[in-house]
């Protein structure tokens, strides 16, 4: 079942006692969630009828002891463990998951998440199978045109197949942002219920075009302000951490190929060949090397080489490892 699928079941009221959502779009697990507490939690009783826990801080019996506990006022109760994937559970506390999901309390609907479901492990094999799992996966570039017009068509308004183009060239892929934006146009358009192209570009900026070369820019200007801001901006669209890292690292180790091939006075089209990157690439490169000595940049590999093994062994929020790293970067130790 999609997540699309699932809205809609919602939508009727078709309610399951247990739902698994896994998968890394976490927009898709946030909108099963709002949608759920919509149909089935009065607004005046959410405050004791909807339960959040996080299973990597939180033990399995809290969340389950909330799930048996009855409901108030006799209503549906909404209990919300989320990142399954990063507890640590043992054999015990597994069994009594897959314990709960065979007999449900029949007063409550549990809904557990997971970015990654590892379908080798026994709670995950067990929880991909139930009825109530809903593979939250990032859509298809085809399906997301169709996607923002059925949005809007459920809120009354007509999506022109060029309006939808120009927000997905604007915007990107990321559903999220997708309908964050998309919802800003809406209310743009007020009584407007035909949505063109010229209703996005009024509203919508090119947010596509602030990319990892804004960073670097900050960074070689030792603008902490601006780096940092760039750098929550990608962040907070849902960008994963080591994927900005690698960016970023890759950007550096072609500003690094291309310095070295510039000094030996090659024509952009020939580094181009010998990097692998497009000519076009490769020119952008070329106006940073100016700016950058052999000692910065092997200064910057040391920064981003810490940075890295910080992602990967130490469990350190990915946040505050990046926002270190930037600071570093602008810092008088990194790019004098």
């Amino acid at each position: 079942m999609t997540a699309e699928e699932l809205l809609l079941k919602i939508g009727k009221k078709d309610i399951a006692p247990v739902y698994f959502l896994h998968g890394e779009e976490r927009f898709f697990h946030a909108e099963i969630v709002n949608a759920l507490v919509e149909v089935l939690i009065a607004p005046g009783d959410r405050e004791f009828n909807l339960e959040t826990y996080d299973a990597r801080d939180r033990p399995v019996h809290d969340w389950l002891g909330g799930a048996r506990t009855f409901s108030f006022m006799g209503g549906t109760k909404l209990v919300v463990a989320r990142n399954l994937d990063e507890a640590a559970f043992k054999e015990t506390e597994v069994q009594l998951i897959l314990d709960y999901t065979a007999d449900p309390s029949p007063g409550t609907c549990l809904v557990m998440t997971a970015e990654k479901a590892d379908r080798k492990k026994k709670l995950f094999k067990a929880l991909t199978a139930l009825p109530g799992a809903v593979e939250c996966a990032p859509p298809k570039e085809a399906t997301l045109a169709p996607w923002l017009t059925k949005r809007a068509q459920g809120q009354g308004y007509r999506l022109g197949t060029d309006a939808a183009r120009l927000l997905l060239d604007r915007v990107g892929n990321k559903p999220g942002l997708l309908a964050g934006e998309l919802e800003k146009v809406l209310i743009y358009a007020g009584d407007a219920r035909e949505i063109t192209e010229n209703h996005v570009a009024e509203i919508v900026g090119e947010i596509r075009a602030e990319n990892v070369f804004a960073l670097t820019e900050a960074l070689k200007t030792k603008n902490t302000e601006e780096a940092l801001r760039v750098l929550r901006r990608q962040l907070d669209h849902d960008e994963e951490p080591l994927k900005v890292l690698g960016t970023i690292a890759w950007q550096f180790r072609l500003i690094w190929e291309v310095k070295c091939h510039q000094e030996k006075r090659l024509l952009p089209q020939k580094i181009a060949e010998m990097v692998g990157a497009k000519p076009f690439v490769v020119e952008k490169a070329m106006k940073h090397t100016k700016n950058f000595t052999e000692r910065q940049l092997r200064a910057a590999f040391g920064f981003l080489f810490q940075a890295d093994r910080e992602l990967k062994t130490t469990g350190k929020n990915p946040r505050t490892v990046l926002e270190s790293l930037v600071l570093e970067l602008c810092s008088d130790g990194g790019f004098r």
